[in-house]
């Protein structure tokens, strides 16, 4: 862990931030909050941690560049290093501690049998979300690479949302469906089957 940030790197930081200190304090309050969002979207552990190294090593790096600090907003840097800091983030070994009830997950099945039972549990939990949530989900994860962007950027144009907020309303969903196929899968797909039979 890094040590704490000194008051020289801090005014650097926020001195790229703005010539206001007080519109700057709020630009920092900013970017940390986007930070935190970035973290989480990316499922990092401990994504406010994550946010306050992030700017402590900009703002470190910022005292030492000095004038040599090319561009008037740090914003794209600082988020190049927030890049680097998540990808370190999950080579870092992690102490939390298992939830209660972890050993239920584990429940031994033979392997060619889990992708079937997966499958029909993953199309139960698909047909318990409204029509539009529904079709939202299939159109979002539909089409290859460049393609799947675009449609990305037209699906959040048609909704009249922002990409961040498709991104939100997608990380919502999915999150619903995935604790509804592990509780399917924990009971061997029997819940699938019934809603199929």
């Amino acid at each position: 862990m890094p040590e704490p940030l000194r008051s020289e790197p801090f005014e650097a930081l926020l001195l790229r931030l703005g010539p206001d200190r007080e519109a700057a304090g709020e630009r920092y309050l900013q970017l940390r909050q986007r930070l935190v969002a970035v973290f989480e979207y990316r499922r990092c552990p401990l994504p406010e941690e994550l946010a306050d190294e992030t700017l402590d090593r900009v703002a470190r790096r910022l005292q030492e560049m000095g004038s040599e600090f090319v561009g008037s907003d740090p914003a794209r840097y600082v988020f190049g290093v927030a890049w680097n800091v998540a990808r370190e983030s999950f080579r870092r070994p992690t102490g939390a501690p298992l939830p209660d009830g972890w050993e239920g997950r584990l429940v031994a099945r033979p392997a060619a049998d889990d992708e079937g039972v997966e499958e029909s549990c993953l199309e139960h939990c698909l047909e318990r979300l409204s029509p539009a949530d529904k079709q939202l989900v299939l159109d979002y994860h539909q089409g290859e690479r460049s393609a799947r962007i675009r449609g990305r950027s037209g699906l959040a144009r048609d909704l009249g949302l922002t990409p961040n907020a498709l991104r939100l309303k997608i990380h919502r969903l999915t999150s619903r469906l995935r604790e509804c196929v592990l509780g399917c899968v924990e009971q061997g797909g029997l819940v699938a089957a019934r809603a199929h039979s």
